[in-house]
């Protein structure tokens, strides 16, 4: 009898596999569609995106060989949509991390109080960062306004501490916080002393800093900056978040982590020129989704490495 019966099924089993084949090629057809829709979803974020910002630099010289810059969406939009990618509603800003310098760095700074000389090399904005080390941030803006930048402590509740406004400072450029494309705004100046921030844990709840950039149109009557840092109420700062915040998207410089900071990078950095076209390009992009005519609002959290985290990389 299962002899009989084995026939039968192997006539039942051919029967539903040519009914399955169909589905199968329908349903990998579908796939195949969609990774392609993702792929190019992604392709035309990262085109727009710094296809626009590089757009608004000055062309400078035709450089051969130069391989475009690849991007990656990143921060908690993955998928960043890629409509209405308007060249003056993104914002450039680049985290650098002091290390001692190589003989084959362009740049090497001699800091007062230091011993040997300090190259800064590019991080990704996603990165924690290790207590002690010493951070400089960069930013860049493809549009003509006036930048203001403030920073809070971040505690493991989420909770912020007092704002104080960190650029501009009459320290540095006289107090001109005028931004336009291709012009980079050091923090801290490589006139400062220090010219760079010490991560540094100053409670056993702080995770971090939250720096919030905002670019008007016109300077901000109410902000007189001072010689260094200037104190803040928690009012004033939620007020502009409150008024201008709006959703933000953001992606990374593939293979930017690491890089050490160029010679055009460093001058532009001193305002000693513009970056241009041929010039390397942020490690982050942030478009920000603001009205038309609006300013430009965005916070970018440096967060600490936690010892647990800074014990298991050690392990390894």
């Amino acid at each position: 009898m299962r002899a009989k019966n084995v026939p039968q099924r192997v006539g039942a089993r051919t029967r539903r596999s040519s009914l399955v084949r169909p589905w199968a090629a329908a349903c990998l057809l579908a796939l195949l569609a969609a990774a392609a829709a993702a792929q190019s979803n992604d392709d035309g974020t990262r085109g727009l995106w710094d296809t626009a910002f590089m757009q608004q630099r000055p062309p400078g010289r035709a450089a051969r060989g130069v391989r475009r810059p690849a991007y990656r969406p990143a921060g908690a939009n993955k998928a960043a949509r890629t409509e209405t990618a308007a060249g003056k509603a993104v914002v450039g800003i680049t985290v650098w991390r002091l290390r001692p310098s190589t003989p084959t760095d362009e740049v090497r700074q001699l800091i007062h109080g230091q011993e040997g000389a300090w190259t800064p090399e590019r991080v990704n904005a996603e990165e924690p960062l290790r207590e002690g080390e010493r951070v400089q941030i960069t930013v860049e803006a493809p549009r003509s306004g006036y930048l203001y930048v403030f920073d809070r402590e971040v505690s493991a509740d989420r909770s912020l501490g007092d704002p104080y406004l960190i650029f501009p400072t009459t320290a540095l450029r006289g107090g001109d916080n005028l931004v336009k494309a291709g012009r980079v705004i050091e923090i801290p100046s490589s006139e400062d002393r220090p010219p760079f921030y010490t991560i540094k844990k100053s409670r056993p709840d702080y995770t971090g800093e939250l720096l919030t950039v905002l670019i008007t149109d016109a300077p901000l009557a109410e902000l007189s900056p001072g010689p260094g840092a200037l104190k803040l109420t928690k009012e004033q700062v939620s007020s502009y978040e409150k008024r201008w915040g709006a959703a933000v998207d953001n992606i990374e410089l593939v293979d930017g982590p690491g890089t050490p900071m160029t010679v055009a990078e460093k001058k532009a950095a001193e305002g000693k020129r513009l970056l241009t076209r041929s010039d390397p390009m942020p490690q982050s992009i942030y478009r920000v989704r603001s009205k038309p005519g609006e300013p430009l609002l965005l916070s970018v959290f440096l967060r600490i490495k936690l010892q647990s985290q800074h014990d298991n990389a050690s392990a390894l």
